[in-house]
């Protein structure tokens, strides 16, 4: 790809992500509130997509999204049907398609999210692999923090007890340093898309925890 060609696509890029994820803040506060909860699951593989395409992507590129996407994907069904590591909790329905009770796309959301804090992280602490994890996990934690205030508004999931247990955030720690562990390995990353998204999800979701 050229690099006008790769510029026109991160441009592009950025341009949907934010339309959609606009988009998605004023519906969600509208009278259209469940057509566009139900978008959620297209919104989310959509914005995968982009910042997959705009990585610098090879053949271990994909591996490591993969078994993040499983491992991530696994600990969650171990989650909801055991109540392994989070707590007890259950998906709604504006996810989309489940999987042993687990929506498909929170695999999904376990590499979108490991992507942009990791991108992100590795701007910081360039010259740290340890810095780039703890850092990246610190920023995975914040963005729960804020994503657990709307998430049973949204009928995304729900924990049996309120607030949200010590433990969600402790695994939820953990898994994101191994997942980082594991992204991280990877030398050439993208910054302008992958900061865009990560900033849109800080915006909308903590929006969404004063507006909602």
């Amino acid at each position: 790809m050229k690099l006008n060609d790769k510029k026109e696509l991160r441009s592009f890029s950025i341009f949907i992500v934010w339309l959609l994820n606009i988009s998605g803040f004023f519906g969600i506060l509208s009278k259209e509130k469940d057509f566009f909860l139900s978008a959620s699951p297209y919104v989310l593989s959509i914005t995968l997509f982009l910042i997959i395409v705009n990585n610098f992507i090879d053949k271990k590129f994909l591996i490591k999204l993969f078994l993040i996407f499983s491992l991530g994907l696994t600990v969650e069904i171990l989650g909801v049907n055991y109540s392994f590591f989070f707590g007890e909790y259950q998906y709604g329905d504006n996810l989309g398609i489940k999987f042993f009770d687990v929506p498909l796309v929170i695999g999904f959301n376990w590499v979108l999210l490991i992507i942009i804090t990791g991108n992100f992280a590795s701007r910081i602490f360039s010259k740290s692999i340890m810095g780039k994890v703890v850092f990246g996990s610190i920023m995975m934690i914040l963005l729960d923090l804020l994503i657990e205030i709307s998430a049973p508004k949204l009928d995304y999931w729900e924990f049996a007890v309120h607030p949200v247990p010590f433990s969600n955030y402790f695994w939820w720690f953990v898994f994101s340093i191994l997942f980082h562990l594991i992204y991280q390995s990877n030398k050439n990353k993208e910054y302008v898309v992958s900061t865009n998204i990560l900033l849109i999800h800080f915006l909308f979701f903590g929006l969404l925890a004063l507006f909602l």
